[in-house]
């Protein structure tokens, strides 16, 4: 028993090392990372093996504390001026345009969006949304629709310039953005994310599609980038945004470890738990107001809406 609860402690240790100095590299460092708030829970309770093998029950307890410090702040809500104009925001990813419903379309009225970012694209998912009706809600947008996951598009309420489909390195994951021009705001520069998954052999290029986001500049209008990032607040290249100007909306308003993948396992080959790969991520310029998820009705991934605050023209 006691080499059990030393080989245990051993595990927590070095997991909780490579959490706290963003050291994951490769696999399988960076899928199990993903794992972190499972990880703080775990440890916590394995601390109680104390009773039986004191040393490294400690350390188990020990490291529960720091990985549970480490996740604690996304659910803190943030107190800041959430003064200005109101645009509300869904990001969703439409698992291959299975999920271009009439009830998603049904979802985007409900809520009031203002700005709609969808990952995976298809051109029938396209023409479906059509169909819903989607262009009266939504008349402006720029789309790169394509098979499998690689397509991506942006729908607005409000007019939009500069137009952008761009294609990541590597592998083609199209990305679409626009500078959006809201009523009684100055613009805003939106763009729908979708780095490549950090699949066996292809972190290196995970890593890189995430660190290659645009981010934010004092000489440029605010920016917003939301989608499905296939990555955690855990792993440190998307930290690595967050320090270069963006905030998580999620964490912003306490609700940082909402779930959001996977909310259908029959494209999986095997089950996990589920975790937080689908983000809004706001210039520091702008406020949150609120944040929640909603059902994922065809799709694997629950659509994440934000209701943003932007600074006055």
């Amino acid at each position: 028993m006691t080499v059990i609860c030393w080989a245990l402690a051993g595990l927590a240790s070095a997991y909780t090392v490579v959490r706290a100095l963003g050291a994951e590299r490769g696999t399988p460092l960076v899928q199990l990372i993903t794992y972190t708030p499972y990880a703080a829970v775990g440890a916590l309770l394995l601390g109680s093996l104390a009773l039986v093998a004191p040393v490294p029950g400690l350390i188990l307890a020990g490291c529960g504390v720091v990985l549970a410090a480490l996740v604690a702040p996304r659910l803190v809500p943030r107190r800041r001026p959430v003064e200005g104009v109101r645009l509300r925001v869904m990001c969703a990813n439409l698992l291959y345009g299975r999920n271009a419903t009439p009830a998603f379309v049904d979802q985007l009225k409900i809520d009031d969006i203002d700005v709609l970012a969808v990952q995976e694209l298809t051109a029938d998912g396209l023409a479906a949304l059509h169909d819903a009706g989607i262009d009266a809600l939504l008349p402006h947008r720029v789309v790169a629709p394509a098979p499998g996951g690689g397509g991506s598009g942006l729908f607005s309420r409000h007019p939009i310039t500069g137009p952008q489909t761009r294609t990541l390195e590597a592998i083609a994951m199209w990305q679409t953005a626009a500078t959006v021009h809201v009523p009684g705001a100055g613009p805003v520069l939106i763009e729908s994310a979708h780095p490549y998954p950090p699949r066996l052999g292809r972190v290196g290029i995970w890593r890189d599609q995430i660190a290659a986001q645009a981010t934010p500049s004092a000489d440029e209008p605010p920016r917003v980038l939301l989608g499905d990032f296939n990555a955690t607040l855990d792993h440190a290249v998307l930290r690595g945004l967050l320090r270069a100007g963006y905030r998580d909306a999620a964490a912003e308003r306490g609700r940082g470890l909402t779930p959001t993948w996977p909310l259908r396992t029959e494209t999986l080959p095997f089950w996990t738990p589920p975790i937080t790969l689908d983000h809004v991520l706001v210039d520091e310029r702008i406020g949150v107001r609120e944040f929640g998820s909603r059902p994922a009705g065809e799709s694997d991934h629950r659509p994440v809406v934000a209701e943003l605050v932007l600074p006055p023209a």
